[in-house]
């Protein structure tokens, strides 16, 4: 979006995920795109993920999210019963929305750079651990899987 120098996931094109909003809508307005905050919440998402604390809780302005080691549940909460078509609740798995955020702060701190809201120097030391953390959340995925 340009017009806001912001990066929105859009996932209405994968008609599979019948919550692709609920997905996408944390992410801008929940979970911190600025490197000190998304660090903590990676790292925070990893320990999850390796059974170091039981749960993560996220969520603010557009969404609840609890996250447990093998899934995540994400809550709408302005929800209204007569208006909305569908269920206030997605559940994903937490790898999955691990690489999801880590996707979309790639994709922030790349478009930020180009829009000039960044240094690019700054852009690129936060792609490079972006790239770092992708590989260690699929190294985590492929442990569990074996």
């Amino acid at each position: 979006m340009d017009e806001f120098n912001m990066v929105v996931l859009d996932f209405d094109e994968e008609k599979s995920l019948e919550f692709a909003s609920m997905i996408s809508d944390p992410l801008g307005s929940d979970i911190p795109w600025r490197f000190k905050d998304l660090k903590k919440d990676i790292e925070n998402y990893f320990e999850l993920l390796r059974g170091g604390i039981p749960e993560y809780r996220h969520g603010g302005n557009a969404s609840s999210v609890i996250s447990h080691k093998d899934y995540t549940i994400i809550e709408d909460p302005f929800y209204d019963e007569e208006e909305d078509e569908i269920e206030p609740i997605c559940k994903l798995e937490t790898v999955e929305f691990v690489k999801i955020i880590l996707l979309w702060a790639y994709e922030t701190y790349k478009f930020k750079s180009k829009k000039g809201v960044i240094a690019l120097k700054e852009a690129e030391m936060v792609m490079k651990w972006v790239e770092q953390k992708i590989l260690e959340v699929e190294s985590i995925e492929n442990e569990s899987i074996q």
